[in-house]
């Protein structure tokens, strides 16, 4: 397990990579019920466990992702992609990207191509998580 999780890792660090750092100003405006992959959430529950924290389905909520906590997104070093693609794709924008430095879309590409890969190498294409609610 230890193999695969630090295989995971390497693979989404390399992928996150890509992703320009955006000089977020935290006001969580965007912090809404979100959804991530298997590889992920890998990387997700083992942060979790190392820093004792815990999450549980039973957080669900509509309004805002239930990994925000009131100092903040409780899993911030392993974010997501969709949370690490807020503010530099136009798909995902944000009012403080006064610049709109978007990624293109040859990096854009290149950036899915990579993750979809991963995806089909862990045999995860159609395993995915969300923390929204559903009736």
């Amino acid at each position: 397990m230890k193999k695969y999780y630090e295989y995971i890792k390497n693979r989404v660090e390399e992928i996150y990579s890509l992703i320009p750092n955006y000089n977020c100003k935290h006001c969580h405006k965007c912090c809404l019920p979100i959804i991530w992959f298997e590889p992920e959430n890998v990387l997700i529950k083992e942060y979790l466990k190392n820093n004792n924290l815990d999450w549980s389905y039973k957080n669900f909520n509509n309004k805002k992702c239930s990994f925000l906590k009131e100092n903040g997104c409780s899993i911030y070093p392993v974010r997501p992609i969709v949370c690490r693609l807020q503010g530099v794709i136009s798909d995902l924008t944000c009012k403080n990207n006064m610049e709109n430095n978007y990624l293109s879309d040859f990096q854009l590409k290149k950036i899915k191509e990579k993750f979809n890969k991963l995806l089909e190498e862990t045999d995860s294409k159609n395993i995915f998580y969300s923390n929204r609610k559903v009736y």
